[in-house]
C-alpha cells in the first residue's frame, strides 16, 4: 500500500468516473493520510460510509471540510515509501487542488462525499 488518491464531490456526484468538472477538491496522501477523517468520524463530524479502498467513502458537510482544506491537510506519521522507481517521503501529501468557487456554491450544511482510492 502506497497511500491514497482522494477526491471530494457533492453528494450525488460521487462515483461519476472522477469527472474533472465535478471535483470540489483532490489530493494524494500517504498511508496514514486519512487519519484526520477517522478523527472527524469519532467526533461525529463526519460519517464513515465504508468501502474496501476502492474506494473508502466518507460524508462530511462543507462547513466542516472547507476550513480544514483551506488551512492545509493535517500532518500524519506515514513512514517513507521506497519502490523500484519512486520514493514518497515521510508524511507525504500532495498539495490540495481546491476548487474554492465550487465550495462557495455550497451551503455550510451541504453534504459532501470524500472518496479515497488505494494507490497500490
Amino acid at each position: 500500500m502506497l497511500g491514497w488518491s482522494v477526491a471530494v464531490f457533492k453528494k450525488g456526484d460521487e462515483g461519476s468516473s472522477w469527472s474533472e468538472n465535478l471535483y470540489l477538491a483532490r489530493w494524494g496522501t500517504g498511508l496514514l493520510g486519512l487519519n484526520w477523517l477517522d478523527e472527524l468520524v469519532k467526533e461525529n463530524k463526519a460519517v464513515d460510509l465504508g468501502g474496501d479502498g476502492y474506494p473508502y467513502s466518507y460524508s462530511v458537510t462543507a462547513g466542516i471540510l472547507l476550513p480544514i482544506l483551506k488551512s492545509g491537510l493535517p500532518k500524519h506519521n506515514t513512514p517513507p515509501v521506497i519502490g523500484d522507481d519512486y520514493t514518497l517521503p515521510e508524511g507525504w501529501s500532495s498539495g490540495v487542488v481546491l476548487y474554492e468557487d465550487k465550495f462557495l456554491d455550497c451551503t455550510v450544511d451541504q453534504v459532501l462525499i470524500v472518496e479515497a482510492w488505494d494507490l497500490s
